[in-house]
């Protein structure tokens, strides 16, 4: 629980106020509408109900479109290639994770910030789980369902076009998959055209 508290805590911090920038002042490179691309991966930290599994890693593709200098909209897909099952259902299992992604950011600080963006993430998807093995030789489980994603990031530009991301969030399933719940932390290399 602490580990929550903390990435929450180091995320919000983002959001500290910056010296303000007048938009005559900003830069070029601070027009940042347009449409993007990106790959990226990170580290997913379980909080499956049912059992427990060790924490895995995560790779993604995304596609998105920035307008309003404050708003984006993007789709995601993203793979989860190896949960290792300790306890409860998940004991000696492996389960991997599909997920598809319709995500919102939100840009509150756009205009004053710079080439240093903190955004707030809301999306819906769909998570497709698949677990092998366990204590009771199950062969194959499915688990399919909808899924909300919430979470926080900083977009880092280093040029015009290249820029980095931070984030995290908390991936909330339905349906079938309501117990691979998770947070992911990472980040992706990103081009803007």
């Amino acid at each position: 629980m602490l580990w929550k508290l903390t990435a929450v805590l180091a995320f919000s911090l983002a959001w500290l106020p910056a010296p303000a920038v007048r938009a005559d002042d900003t830069p070029e490179c601070c027009d940042y509408n347009g449409l993007y691309v990106g790959v990226g991966g990170g580290f997913a930290i379980e909080d499956f109900d049912g059992g427990n599994a060790d924490n895995g890693s995560y790779v993604n593709a995304r596609v998105g479109y920035r307008f309003l200098d404050f708003l984006a909209v993007e789709g995601m897909g993203e793979y989860m290639p190896h949960f290792n099952g300790k306890s409860g259902r998940y004991l000696s299992a492996d389960t991997s994770i599909w997920s598809g992604w319709f995500n919102t950011k939100l840009y509150p600080t756009a205009r004053w910030t710079g080439f240093i963006q903190p955004y707030l993430l809301a999306g819906v998807g769909g998570m497709w789980g698949d677990t092998k093995g366990g204590v009771l030789a199950l062969n194959q489980i499915n688990d399919n369902g909808l899924a909300g994603r919430f979470g926080t990031g900083i977009d880092f530009f280093l040029t015009e076009h290249l820029f980095l991301t931070t984030d995290a969030a908390y991936l909330l399933p339905t349906g079938d998959a309501h117990e691979l719940d998770q947070v992911v932390v990472g980040g992706a290399l990103q081009y803007r055209f």
